[in-house]
């Protein structure tokens, strides 16, 4: 009786369960079904974009505000920015191959332009406004240049001024009305001296090439003023600036006169008039 109740407790169930998940080829039921077909055969392609999602991260820095350039600056570098910038490399190479090639200088003007070059677009610029002298585009561009140029060769005058008016010569020793003071004559310290002639001649450097750059500022305004017809009165303002700060007093007075003559009614003729008083001839209108 024991023997006949335990046979009835074991389970029966096992192969039948196996036999109704698979089917006459042997296949496990669950392998029949949609998805889990889809998830078998997807299982690559999500591992192959995981992988491709890693590599565009690290080397192309999609997702990342931080860290640094990764392939696709370099790229942008070699095509000149990536956004329809001109390359430098490119255009220096295509004025070495043709020297006369107008558009390769002014392209390659515009791509210093666009890296904030400017010492080097204005000599681009130089270069391609002789090669096109009639293009007022080109000569505005080489004056918007020689105007930063001036801005910052300006700022730099004014530090190096500061700097030599705060290294001037001080005197060491004992003060020069003491009997020991006559005596020594309180010799300069050379250190210190040493130090302002120093910031002197950086002065005075700073102030040629400032005036140089307005030299050669009123030259392009000159030639801009000749080459607008009719007159403008800007270009008259423009190049009366550009000679006073170059020191040609007797241009900037002309061009004062002229601009007053073309706008008098101009918010800036009020200035302009003043500059001629103050330059040492009597106002027009």
């Amino acid at each position: 009786m024991a023997r006949a109740a335990a046979k009835r407790r074991q389970p029966t169930h096992h192969r039948r369960d196996d036999r109704r998940h698979k089917d006459s080829g042997g296949q496990r039921f669950e392998d029949t079904l949609f998805f889990s077909k889809l998830r078998k055969r997807t299982k690559w392609v999500f591992i192959l974009l995981a992988l491709t999602f890693g590599i565009t991260f690290v080397v192309f820095g999609v997702g990342s505000s931080v860290g640094g350039a990764g392939l696709s600056d370099i790229f942008n570098g070699i095509r000149g920015g990536g956004s329809g910038q001109p390359s430098v490399s490119k255009a220096e190479k295509a004025t070495q191959k043709d020297p006369k090639d107008a558009a390769a200088w002014k392209t390659l003007a515009t791509a210093y332009d666009s890296n904030g070059d400017i010492v080097s677009a204005i000599s681009a610029w130089a270069t391609y406004t002789t090669l096109r002298p009639k293009d007022t585009d080109g000569l505005q561009a080489l004056a918007t240049d020689y105007e930063q140029q001036f801005s910052n060769q300006t700022q730099e005058a004014a530090a190096a001024q500061a700097e030599a008016q705060n290294t001037q010569a001080t005197q060491f020793g004992p003060p020069p009305t003491s009997p020991l003071g006559r005596a020594l004559n309180s010799v300069s310290d050379p250190i210190t001296q040493a130090a302002s002639q120093s910031a002197n001649q950086r002065f005075n450097t700073a102030l040629q090439t400032r005036q140089a750059t307005a030299q050669q500022l009123e030259g392009v305004y000159k030639k801009l003023a000749a080459l607008h017809k009719p007159a403008e009165p800007s270009d008259q303002l423009l190049l009366a600036q550009a000679a006073q700060n170059a020191g040609d007093t007797a241009t900037a007075i002309a061009a004062y006169k002229t601009f007053v003559k073309l706008a008098p009614d101009d918010p800036n003729a009020a200035y302009a008039r003043q500059q001629i008083k103050a330059l040492g001839s009597p106002s027009q209108g």
